[in-house]
């Protein structure tokens, strides 16, 4: 405090420069003030002085969830202990707790342009995304061409390619109809295509094939790829933790087997931010909101019992 008060700096421009959160200041000099250095030593931020406190036991096993877990970061982690009904608590308790534990590296944070989508849709295959991004394989060319449903994130259709025409386009999106059950279902129910202005998307015999199952085809404007975000999102996501951790694949059938199994655990395993940490599967078929509800429930059960013992603690102690 005698730093801070002595500084001819501006009170918040002092903290910034100890790394200390001014409010923290205030805080300290206000029971200095009330209790003087007896009140500051005596304080103890613990269970006993607040009921919300998390509890010990549930401060290790967030730790030692996160230990058996380390390429997850705190949002995701606090939604998958939920679901394993590990602990309950929120993103920024796990954060905390984690943070004190040293699992959190300093870092700087900037701010960063948002690349999600901005077409948004209220049911699955209403809206779907298409794109094609170049895979690195030795020796040969590859080109993975993807259909992503803009609601729930899944990869309706992916497919590893050595070449990529208006006819390679043709067949993922026919493969990907027809696992959606797209054929059998009338042109009102169809999805709409968001793709930008390729020219294998553009050229005359996709146009066609798009007019043919009446499908809409909307194109992005040019210089605005943030239209089409949600599957560059994807593709940067499948590239950096998937293609990019490990050297190049030796041929084009590891880089397809890899990447298939990986767009197969993507669908199934991986929580989506975007979609409230559900996996995509779960949001294509409806299971989303009844998970989300139940991790607020297990959430909520986890406060009521912490204030119960906090208190229990409390009472004990005095």
């Amino acid at each position: 405090m005698d730093i801070v008060e002595e500084s001819t700096l501006p009170v918040k421009t002092t903290c910034e420069i100890l790394k200390l959160n001014s409010w923290r200041y205030y805080y300290w000099r206000k029971r200095y003030e009330t209790d003087g250095m007896e009140g500051l030593k005596n304080h103890k931020s613990t269970p006993a002085a607040c009921p919300h406190s998390l509890l010990e036991e549930e401060k290790q096993a967030i730790i030692d969830y996160a230990l058996k877990h380390p390429d997850q970061r705190h949002r995701k982690l606090a939604k998958k202990m939920m679901d394993d009904d590990i602990v309950y608590v929120s993103a920024s308790s796990a954060y905390r707790v984690l943070k004190e534990g040293g699992l959190i590296p300093d870092q700087e944070y900037h701010k960063k342009k948002k690349a999600d989508g901005k077409i948004e849709v209220d049911k699955p295959n209403k809206m779907w995304h298409t794109d094609i991004s170049y895979i690195p394989v030795k020796n040969t060319h590859a080109y993975l061409i993807c259909v992503l449903d803009g609601y729930s994130r899944k990869i309706i259709h992916g497919e590893l390619s050595q070449t990529m025409t208006a006819d390679d386009m043709q067949r993922v999106l026919s493969r990907a109809m027809f696992k959606a059950g797209i054929f059998e279902a009338d042109p009102v129910s169809r999805p709409a295509l968001v793709s930008d202005n390729g020219t294998q998307l553009v050229a005359k015999s996709f146009t066609e094939f798009l007019e043919e199952w009446e499908i809409k085809h909307i194109r992005i404007a040019v210089k605005h790829p943030e239209t089409n975000g949600k599957i560059e999102v994807f593709h940067k996501t499948i590239k950096y933790e998937n293609v990019y951790a490990q050297e190049k694949y030796q041929s084009f059938y590891e880089a397809r087997e890899d990447i298939e199994n990986f767009i197969d655990q993507y669908n199934s395993e991986r929580l989506h931010q975007g979609i409230g940490f559900v996996t995509p599967d779960q949001k294509y078929n409806g299971k989303a909101d009844k998970i989300i509800n139940e991790r607020k429930k297990k959430h909520q059960s986890a406060i009521d019992r912490r204030k119960r013992l906090n208190r229990k603690r409390k009472s004990t102690a005095a």
